[in-house]
């Protein structure tokens, strides 16, 4: 088991580039007029995540877009304790995190603890499944988020946290 790649088969799709911005107008006016969109804007409230082991609640602006096969997220920090705020601070704007659907966060979250990946940040929504950001920013820089979407999700609405 521990040799098993963590993600397997359609797993290993990319289904989403994140980045977090600091003034989320302003970026989705410049994209759009490089000609990237249409952008679907959203607040996107978590009244009970689990960042590092530690019970927080956040507040994001996101702007979506469907490029192609790939989802752009853009993020704005709004209030709260997330490792976006993190981020900003740290290094600013930029390139966030990579997402990939999984079939069992459960089971995806085991296959990561086996290859000693901690989790930096997760939420559950109240219809199952729910998303984590991985550690694994420590080895090239980039975050892999992890998202196993409830049944009948609507991306254009997103899915209700659990509290």
């Amino acid at each position: 088991m521990a040799d098993e790649p963590v993600l397997q088969g359609t797993e290993t799709e990319i289904r989403q580039v994140g980045v977090v911005v600091k003034d989320l107008e302003k970026t989705v006016q410049f994209l759009a007029a490089l000609g990237l969109g249409p952008f679907t804007v959203r607040k996107a409230v978590h009244p009970a995540a689990v960042m590092r082991g530690e019970k927080v609640s956040y507040e994001v602006e996101i702007a979506l877009s469907q490029q192609g096969p790939v989802q752009l997220e853009l993020i704005e920090y709004k209030r709260g304790k997330t490792i976006q705020k993190e981020f900003v601070d740290e290094r600013g704007e930029g390139l966030h995190h990579i997402l990939f659907k999984v079939q069992d966060i459960d089971v995806a979250l085991h296959r990561f603890a086996q290859k000693g990946v901690a989790v930096l940040q997760q939420d559950r929504w109240v219809d199952g499944g729910g998303i984590a950001y991985m550690d694994t920013g420590r080895i090239g820089g980039i975050i892999v988020e992890i998202v196993q979407h409830p049944p009948n999700y609507d991306p254009r609405v997103g899915a209700r946290y659990i509290e």
